[in-house]
């Protein structure tokens, strides 16, 4: 983080920008207007001008998009050539700039200003040449002015570019659109056989302002252009979602093409009141072309009418809302000449297989558009607080349904900020309940919810309240089988039909997540639902779980070590073993944020007998990696949980890894209050290893402080203790600790013996990432004697065994090493390679203080090569670390950098 943080205020110092940066709990915020950056204008402008549009005033609307779009100035982000930026970019273009565009193509049309459109097009058409859309704009502009011959030489040029780039969609798409532009409207099928029955047309309103889904929209129209070919689509997603709105919305655009007629049905296959059948459909489709009185009452006749009034013609119909592909599977084969759009809950993979139904899933939209639909409908306000406006839309979740019940509360409340709002709506179960105001007129997402929820069967059901339990973010089926007592496999088809329910989503890796709100529904219907008492029992399964499986994770890394004792494991719990170390280091890894998710949940419940052993089993692998908020979080409730159990045994040892971790961190203050602590504990109850390793800490602290005499007396404490209890893992601590010390007094020698002391036991014990760390050290000593050869020996030997146990930081250390032994060499291509890598190391770790040195011993090897561009900027990056840590070698790189060049040289 803190690499970042230092780049982004070099850059901003640069540019001239006035900002903020303040830190806080471990974070950063980069604080900037929003009205000074363009992207943020750009967006507001063109809501704006397409509400001006909307109210007639063409004028103003064009003279506000060319506004925005003279913003736009080359390409956004240009200078950053990640692949984030370059994603960002395509998305940016795609989803803003080509829609801006086209907005001021469709009022220059309304102006009738047909030259301006042809100047705009050519202009947006050198990047863009393939863009369908923009390629109808060129045809209507051109026959609006009579070009007739350019137009047809503009549609040739385009059909045989796109066919040659296999774009044959395209090509017959531009067309068909051509042959639509030049021929008069086609009669119905009804017309050319002189039927007198109208073509029916029921659809619902077009959503106003519908904002996204233009991927989806042009899959949707592939299907369709340019064919005669009846279809099936099949369109799913979670309640909410939006799918009845993109269906209507696609049929409004289609309709035009099915002059035989657009029709609506809500099958109500989810929903207050009755189911809609086939039979109810069939009448009312015969009803609607006044066929109705033409056949028996019969199910069977009037199915056969129907096929007879349809036959020949070709319909657009959209079959909302249906239970699951059985609700309409009959129905059908009674269309088959028809475009159909069949919507639901639920996956429709019956229609794929029985039907070839194209199925896509609808997802909930993306924060900017969500916000960007959430300003349209509030309106001045929106403009006013972007802030509050992007925080109202993250609480939908990109669940349009939510987006339009929350924007309807606001816009009922006109003299009320959006951050009021915020406030009150971010409280957990507010977005549920919003519009249920005790009326069939106002629909809340509670009720929409509440239509799948008791579609479920009832162990589904209960997999799926107790889930909305679980803390953290995505689990496994092991977790979900540990909620609710049953086996893995037994868990996983019930899984699987929350998924087809789409109440749940599967990700990769075998895992699950909720949407948030579904997740908020979930919980509260545990808490309705389920006894406390069950509740307990699900809390204590779900902890057992995590607590054993951790437990076998350490057991795995850290067999050397003395264990934690463990609880009684509760039934129906089976816990992950591990065949390797590696297995149990990814899955400490991976499953960092859940674990510590899970012991925050754990002591809120209040088994703090669980928490204070949690704890112990991940806190090593997630203090290699440098999760600095996850080690502190989980040992203060560690040690807050020992004191609620009373095991003040257990409270010492836990106070010490803390007092570890804050030393480590560079808060010495607080890290020597828990020592002091943990040391009057362990005396109490006469742990006498406690009583060493606190020794042992208190001790490096004194040395680093320049308290030597002190320190070795503490050493010596702990090593006596070590060798009376027989206990290597503490003595090859403290004679590790010993010869750092010795080191920093300029003993090198005695420190080597003290180093090579603890090598030798933690090679015997197998503490593999202990032998990484000793090396590491004992290459720096070697370097400090001036034995290169010694200091890249044992440099790459740490290297090897630090890589094995992940442990980032200290093989950052090593590479570091190694780079100076190759820059006082003079093999400078070697010596950057390390420095680098010691760089990125740092990083991952982040280590802010390795990462610092690393950036100065880089700029150094840089200088050195001659690439002195490259060498300031790792030295302003080295000089912001070291001064956001308030280290005093950042001022000493300032007056470095201020140096005039030849100096520089010399000194470098």
């Amino acid at each position: 983080m803190s690499t970042y943080v230092a780049r982004i205020r070099v850059a901003l110092r640069k540019a001239g920008t006035l900002f903020e940066l303040p830190g806080e709990d471990g974070s950063y915020r980069l604080e900037i207007a929003p009205e000074a950056l363009d992207y943020k204008i750009f967006c507001t402008a063109v809501g704006q001008a397409r509400a001006t549009a909307r109210a007639g005033d063409d004028v103003q609307a064009a003279a506000l998009l060319r506004k925005a779009l003279a913003l736009w100035r080359g390409d956004p982000l240009e200078d950053l050539n990640t692949e984030r930026a370059t994603n960002w970019r395509r998305v940016a273009i795609r989803d803003d700039w080509l829609p801006a565009n086209n907005a001021l193509l469709d009022s220059l049309h309304r102006l009738g200003d047909f030259e301006g459109m042809l100047h705009l097009l050519k202009a947006i058409q050198v990047e863009h040449d393939q863009d369908l859309l923009l390629a109808k704009r060129h045809l209507q502009a051109l026959y609006s002015l009579d070009r007739k011959e350019e137009a047809i030489e503009y549609l040739y040029d385009f059909y045989r570019r796109a066919r040659a780039a296999s774009h044959d969609i395209r090509a017959d798409e531009l067309r068909g659109y051509h042959n639509e532009l030049i021929r008069p409207v086609r009669r119905s099928v009804s017309a050319v056989h002189g039927d007198s029955r109208p073509a029916p047309r029921n659809l619902p309103y077009d959503v106003d302002g519908f904002a996204g889904r233009r991927d989806l929209l042009a899959d949707l129209d592939n299907l369709v252009v340019g064919s005669r070919k009846s279809r099936v689509i099949a369109l799913d997603g979670l309640p909410g979602v939006g799918k009845t709105a993109l269906a209507v919305h696609w049929a409004h655009r289609m309709r035009d093409r099915f002059p035989d007629g657009a029709w609506f049905v809500n099958l109500n296959g989810f929903g207050e009141g009755p189911v809609i059948d086939e039979n109810e459909v069939v009448a009312e489709l015969l009803e609607a072309f006044q066929a109705a009185a033409d056949c028996p009452p019969t199910p069977v006749a009037r199915r056969a009418k129907l096929r007879e009034v349809l036959d020949g013609r070709q319909m657009l119909v959209v079959l909302d809302n249906a239970h699951d592909a059985e609700h309409v599977q009959s129905l059908i084969p009674l269309l088959a000449g028809s475009v159909v759009v069949v919507t639901s809950r639920v996956r429709l993979s019956g229609l794929a297989l029985a039907h070839t139904a194209r199925g896509f899933t609808v997802l909930p939209l993306d924060g900017d558009l969500a916000a960007s639909w959430l300003r349209e409908r509030i309106g001045g306000r929106a403009l006013a607080d972007p802030e509050s406006l992007a925080r109202l839309a993250s609480l939908a979740g990109g669940l349009p349904l939510a987006l339009g019940i929350i924007g309807e509360y606001v816009a009922a409340q006109q003299g009320k900020p959006l951050r009021d709002f915020v406030a009150q709506l971010r409280e957990r179960r507010a977005v549920l309940g919003l519009g249920d105001n005790g009326t069939r007129t106002v629909m809340s997402l509670r009720a929409v919810f509440d239509c799948s929820y008791r579609d479920l069967p009832p162990e589904q059901k209960r997999l799926f309240r107790l889930l909305g339990t679980y803390p953290g973010l995505d689990f496994p089926p092991h977790v979900a089988a540990a909620l609710v007592g049953v086996p893995p496999a037994r868990v996983r088809d019930q899984l699987d039909g929350l998924v087809w329910a789409r109440l749940l989503e599967a990700h990769e890796d075998d895992r699950y997540r909720f949407h948030d709100l579904l997740r908020t529904y979930a919980s509260e219907r545990a808490e309705v639902e389920e006894s406390a008492e069950e509740r307990e029992r699900a809390a204590v399964r779900l902890v057992d779980w995590f607590l054993h499986t951790c437990h076998h994770a350490d057991r795995k890394l850290f067999s050397y070590r003395e264990s934690v004792p463990m609880t009684a494991l509760a039934d129906g719990v089976e816990p992950l073993d591990f065949a390797d170390e590696d297995a149990a280091m990814n899955w400490c890894v991976r499953e960092r944020a859940e674990v510590a998710g899970v012991i925050d949940y754990a002591s809120s419940v209040g088994l703090h007998e669980h928490v204070w052993r949690l704890v112990p089993a991940v806190g090593e692998v997630m203090m290699r990696q440098g999760f600095k908020d996850e080690v502190l979080q989980s040992l203060r409730a560690a040690v807050f949980s020992a004191r609620k159990a009373a095991n003040r045994y257990a409270e010492s040892g836990i106070l010490a890894n803390l007092g570890f971790a804050y030393s480590r961190f560079h808060d010495h203050e607080e890290a020597d209050r828990c020592f002091r602590r943990a040391y009057d504990l362990a005396v109490e109850v006469d742990d006498r290893i406690g009583v060493a390793t606190v020794l042992r800490n208190m001790a490096e602290r004194a040395a680093v402080v320049g308290d030597h005499t002190r320190a070795m007396e503490m050493f010596g404490r702990a090593l006596t203790i070590a060798r009376d209890t027989n206990n290597f893992d503490t003595e090859a601590g403290v004679l590790h600790r010993m010869g750092e010390a010795l080191r920093r007094r300029g003993r090198l020698d005695e420190a080597l013996t003290h180093l090579h002391l603890a090598w030798g036991i933690r090679e015997r014990i197998g503490d593999a990432d202990g032998r990484g760390t000793t090396l590491a050290r004992i290459a720096a000593v070697h370097l400090e004697k001036g034995d290169h050869h010694g200091a890249l020996t044992f440099a790459h030997q740490a290297i090897v065994e630090l890589a094995r146990t992940r442990h980032f930081g200290l093989e950052g250390e090593a590479a570091a090493t190694a780079a100076t032994v190759h820059r006082n060499l003079g093999n400078l291509e070697d010596a950057a390679f390390h420095a680098r890598r010691a760089v990125e190391l740092s990083r991952t770790a982040r280590d802010p203080l390795g990462q610092a040195a690393a950036q100065d011993l880089l700029g150094q090897v840089m200088w050195r090569q001659g690439s002195h561009r490259e060498a300031r900027e790792c030295w302003e990056m080295a000089c912001s670390l070291y001064a956001d840590l308030g280290d005093s070698r950042s001022d000493s790189i300032r007056l470095h950098l201020d140096e005039p060049p030849d100096d520089k040289a010399d000194s470098a």
